[in-house]
């Protein structure tokens, strides 16, 4: 009980400390990756390591989610050293279990976000990792039961208001929301009712959605990660439903081996990487959830590519590229329809070659449906608002970034026959 009151008292002093904005001198960034991060990515080590404010020239790692936290956070803090980075790294002893492949033993690392000692360390800090892995694991250390902050958590906030990089990758991106996703996949999330308890990381390859507290360090909107690769499009749209706030119901899902760079003073988030940002409005949207079956209407999609930027705050979105409106370099009819035999199984390249690179083209119909016979169609449509942007990525490589796409959601009926 003691110990409980000590950690009220310590997160009540720093809360006081940031309402009275005595320490809050600048706005901090996030940086948010969207998993798989290659260790040469040097775009993305580089926005960390320059975001990171001289007077607070140290980096501290959080390996919470991982099921490996020293070997995981060691990694890390192995390749800031291979992007130029020659500050103090301290690796946070905050951790649900022990690794046994590792000399270390972190047994004893189940309630670091606890101590308060170590919670003071982060004074010198200007550079916060969270490492990949489990996010419920990243809230259960670093949330108290009732959902206030532990000392840890309390001090990262002061140490964001400074000025400070908070970053994180795949679980590390899930929790910078203030609502999180904690597991699920599209065809299940937009077929079956959310689920009510968490079952482990299996359930984040395959199951029922189920949405979690986050740690709430960007103010709105859902951050989904692996988007392209795990086909998170669905899963986040159902996220973004009702009884999500309106005004929160933007979507943030972000590409493997890209990130997101957040400036929360300005609103500006700019796009690194090789993959994309796609962007989910679904503020003026109207979903259906009666008889059990999921639809929505009116969603306005953005496909961010490296270089672009958008302001949640005015809403703006910029890109260097050429618009394709009236200028198309395609005359064809698409093939609607569903499987790896259609092309352009990216988002980007879809809307990109597909429909607003497309003179001959106004709606794609895509269809995603398993053997059991639980189909949904997703419906892109360009309208007068639409934009389309072409650039040369790298060498001759096509780069399409996407404006105010309308998305509809339906469910169908297939029937599979062998």
């Amino acid at each position: 009980m003691r110990k409980a009151a000590l950690c009220k008292l310590f997160t009540a002093v720093v809360a006081a400390l940031l309402a009275s904005g005595a320490q809050a001198d600048e706005g901090g960034k996030l940086l948010i990756v969207g998993g798989a991060l290659r260790g040469d990515n040097a775009a993305v080590y580089r926005a960390f390591i320059e975001s990171i404010p001289a007077k607070y020239p140290e980096v501290a790692i959080v390996p919470a989610a991982s099921g490996r936290p020293a070997y995981y956070a060691e990694a890390f803090r192995a390749d800031l050293r291979r992007h130029g980075f020659d500050g103090r790294v301290e690796i946070l002893p905050v951790a649900v279990s022990d690794d046994p492949a590792t000399d270390v033993d972190e047994s004893g690392w189940l309630r670091g976000a606890h101590d308060r000692h170590l919670a003071e360390r982060l004074e010198k800090v200007g550079g916060i990792w969270f490492v990949g892995g489990d996010q419920t694991r990243i809230t259960d250390t670093l949330l108290l039961q009732d959902g206030g902050d532990t000392p840890l958590l309390a001090a990262i906030r002061v140490q964001l208001a400074r000025g400070a990089v908070v970053g994180g990758t795949s679980a590390g991106a899930a929790i910078m929301s203030r609502t999180m996703i904690a597991a699920g996949d599209s065809l299940s999330a937009l077929t079956l009712p959310q689920a009510e308890r968490y079952d482990g990381m299996q359930a984040q390859e395959s199951g029922q959605l189920l949405m979690k507290r986050g740690l709430g360090f960007l103010e709105t909107g859902i951050v989904d990660q692996h988007f392209d690769r795990k086909s998170r499009l669905g899963r986040l749209v159902r996220a973004l439903a009702p009884p999500m706030a309106t005004e929160e119901r933007r979507g943030f899902g972000i590409d493997e081996d890209t990130a997101l760079l957040a400036d929360l003073s300005s609103g500006d988030m700019h796009v690194l990487g090789a993959g994309n940002l796609t962007l989910l409005d679904a503020r003026e949207a109207e979903f259906n959830l009666s008889a059990g079956r999921f639809s929505v209407d009116d969603i306005r999609l953005s496909v961010l590519s490296d270089g672009d930027s958008y302001n949640w705050k005015t809403g703006t979105m910029q890109s260097s590229g050429s618009a394709t409106a009236g200028k198309e370099a395609f005359a064809y009819r698409p093939e609607q329809g569903a499987g790896i035999a259609l092309p352009n199984s990216r988002l980007d390249q879809l809307l990109g070659f597909s429909l607003l690179d497309n003179s001959e083209s106004r709606e794609l119909r895509r269809y995603a449906f398993n053997e059991s016979g639980r189909a949904i169609l997703f419906r892109f449509e360009q309208t007068d608002e639409s934009q389309g942007f072409w650039r040369y990525g790298s060498g001759t490589k096509d780069q399409y970034s996407i404006g105010n796409v309308q998305l509809s959601i339906r469910p169908v009926t297939i029937t599979v026959k062998h």
